[in-house]
């Protein structure tokens, strides 16, 4: 099978649908926060925690997962990935109590998720084109997760009043299984397949310990690190900021949509630019501004009309990430092994998630508002925006000319 030559445009194309399944079902369940925690008695600052362990699973998972399809082969870990995130919305759908939704949806979806995400595909992606578009093929490939965010959330925003959370779990159970569909599109090129069980497959532990001494690599690691917690916070508690503002809960799962649907737009826009400017510095540009409209959100009055400001900017800059924070990877290392290095990457990322979805929920128990939450988050968004700086474009030259 591997024989076939296949379009790098098409790799394209399944890997912005795996990831519309992938990240539309996961940004889209916070909506329901409020709803699980009344129906199963779950304290707010319990179901963020929940939601911040699953973050971390994921970002744990995922450079582990990136090594396995480095090793066996991308489809795989996408097959078995696909079906563990399916189980974990199953098991959530049917829980009675707190310990089975934990189980279901902190530690299988944590898995799925994991398996499934960016590092994997995007690194499916990369393999097959070269620096002079990489950055582009990786944008059009994450606007995938910008389009799931605004699809889900929409479908949510039609369901919600119709049936129970549940059944939406449910619902979103059965969509994942796009997923398994298209896995086999993302195999490898010949001449980069890894060899199943070769010894000396896939990246070595010297290779990890070289990346992480690389001073670049590291600053990377805390801008993701931010990213994440930006991420989490607002599409974990957008629906309980909202009513905390006295507004309609429709305003929330609008807001997330907008937010994705703009970002489809904007995540590509910053791919194609991304292959014509300094990727590090167009990152300090994105963590610069997403503080000030974090700031934002404090200062002015509550409204709708703020909230939908507010997701056109940000949408803006959402996803943004992604396709910089990857291709800046593939260009200091290359793309053989982008899958397990951009992995750890999104640990970092995902390590964020995890502070992001659980402060939210205490700094809410304990003031009864969000303005703590929102004050760190633009604070860490300025130190984002500082760390790219010393990624100046001539050290990037360098690792270019290194690898031609």
């Amino acid at each position: 099978m591997q024989n076939i030559k296949i379009n790098p445009w098409w790799v394209v194309a399944a890997a912005a649908l795996i990831l519309v399944c992938n990240m539309g079902i996961r940004q889209s369940t916070g909506l329901m926060l409020p709803a699980i925690s009344l129906d199963l008695s779950i304290p707010m600052a319990t179901l963020g925690f929940g939601f911040g362990v699953q973050n971390l699973i994921w970002g744990a998972v995922s450079p582990i997962a990136g090594m396995m399809a480095e090793r066996f082969g991308t489809p795989r870990v996408l097959l078995a990935g696909g079906v563990i995130y399916a189980a974990g919305l199953l098991l959530a759908a049917q829980a009675e109590s707190s310990a089975m939704f934990f189980a279901g949806n902190a530690i299988l979806i944590g898995v799925g998720v994991g398996a499934t995400t960016y590092p994997i595909v995007l690194a499916a992606v990369g393999r097959h084109f070269g620096d002079r578009n990489r950055t582009l093929a990786l944008g059009i490939a994450s606007a995938g997760g910008s389009l799931g965010q605004f699809v889900y959330a929409m479908l949510h925003g039609w369901l919600a009043p119709l049936v129970e959370w549940s059944q939406i779990y449910t619902v979103y159970a059965a969509s994942s299984l796009l997923i398994l569909l298209l896995a086999g599109v993302l195999r490898e090129r010949r001449d980069d397949a890894a060899v199943p069980g070769q010894p000396g497959s896939g990246l070595s532990w010297q290779a990890i310990r070289e990346a992480f001494g690389n001073r670049d690599y590291q600053l990377l690691n805390i801008g993701f690190f931010v990213c994440g917690v930006h991420i989490a916070f607002l599409s974990v508690h957008l629906a309980g900021f909202v009513a905390s503002c006295g507004l309609p809960v429709a305003v929330a799962s609008d807001s997330l949509a907008l937010i994705g649907l703009v970002n489809v737009v904007g995540v590509i826009g910053v791919g194609w630019a991304g292959d014509r400017w300094h990727k590090p510095w167009l990152l300090t540009l994105i963590y610069w501004l997403r503080a000030c409209l974090i700031m934002m959100l404090l200062l002015l009055p509550p409204s709708s009309t703020l909230f939908y400001i507010f997701s056109v900017l940000m949408g803006m800059l959402w996803l943004s990430t992604v396709p910089l924070t990857s291709g800046t990877v593939a260009q200091i290392f290359g793309g053989r092994n982008l899958a397990s290095l951009f992995g750890f990457v999104m640990f970092s990322h995902q390590v964020g998630a995890f502070l992001g979805s659980w402060w939210g929920g205490l700094v809410f128990q304990w003031y009864g508002n969000y303005d703590l939450a929102l004050i760190l988050s633009a604070a860490l968004g300025l130190l984002a925006a500082a760390v790219h700086l010393p990624m100046t474009p001539a050290r990037m030259r360098r690792y270019s000319e290194a690898a031609a």
